[in-house]
């Protein structure tokens, strides 16, 4: 993980890019469950920079368990979730003893906050009242860089209610005028093998309606006549490209949208472009 950081930090010096100071940070994340807000929370528990991270909404706590660096993962109960998943299941969050429950100024001292409750899944919004809460969360602490997965398909002028409602969270976001919001914005995320299941290969998690993985499977031979900004991703890029954003990235916008292109150059791939 060092080296890779060391690797990346040269391109953009070397480059003439601008970085943000090397420095401990806090990081809070917030998801649904699934592949990319656990691979997310181990990327940030992995980095050298980052010093703890805030755990919200259902990630599997096993997933961290063999982790020497573990102990740098706190747990904060959503305030309205107080639910635990079927069968009693603890070992996921939610509202666990033992947990912090989340209280206004629950990410007071987060510096880098990411919103991964659609996990990039065009099919699967974001739920508006969960995207809602950790906004205000974000706004009330005054974190100063906030993270967020949307899709390329976000538009809330769109007929179809995912991608307008896609949009609808992404214009919540932005309206809260944190002082630097990042929306990734990828086509299809590539989940791999071992998070794939059903029909729908690489890029439909386990559970997923037909519809999505149909899509997982024809699209990457759709967008072989469309624009690179189109290009499915996979997961350990996207993540990759989430925690290096925040840490070396800067940028003179107060709101950057990144495509596969930009999702690329910062993980210094853009070679492949």
């Amino acid at each position: 993980v060092l080296s890779v950081f060391l690797s990346v930090a040269q391109r953009l010096a070397a480059s003439g890019g601008a970085m943000v100071r090397y420095k401990l940070y806090r990081s809070a994340v917030v998801c649904a469950g699934g592949p990319v807000g656990e691979a997310l929370t181990r990327q940030l528990l992995l980095s050298p920079l980052c010093s703890e991270v805030l755990a919200c909404g259902k990630i599997d706590r096993r997933e961290f368990e063999s982790l020497n660096v573990r102990k740098k993962l706190r747990y904060l109960a959503e305030a309205t979730s107080g639910e635990v998943d079927s069968g009693g299941a603890a070992a996921r969050t939610g509202a666990v003893a033992g947990e912090q429950a989340a209280q206004p100024d629950g990410l007071a001292g987060v510096e880098a906050a990411f919103c991964v409750l659609g996990g990039g899944r065009w099919a699967e919004p974001p739920d508006m009242t969960r995207a809602k809460q950790f906004a205000e969360l974000c706004k009330v602490a005054s974190v100063p860089h906030v993270t967020l997965l949307s899709t390329c398909w976000a538009d809330t002028a769109s007929k179809i209610e995912s991608a307008k409602r896609h949009g609808e969270v992404a214009e919540l976001f932005v309206s809260c005028g944190f002082d630097r919001l990042s929306i990734f914005r990828p086509s299809l995320v590539l989940l791999g093998r071992a998070a794939a299941g059903g029909l729908g290969g690489q890029g439909a998690p386990q559970g997923a309606a037909l519809l999505e993985r149909a899509y997982s499977v024809a699209f990457p031979i759709v967008r072989q006549f469309m624009p690179s900004a189109f290009r499915e991703v996979g997961i350990d890029d996207l993540v990759l490209a989430m925690r290096l954003n925040a840490e070396l990235c800067d940028t003179a916008e107060k709101v950057e949208r990144l495509d596969f292109v930009d999702i690329m150059k910062i993980i210094g791939k853009e070679d492949t472009v």
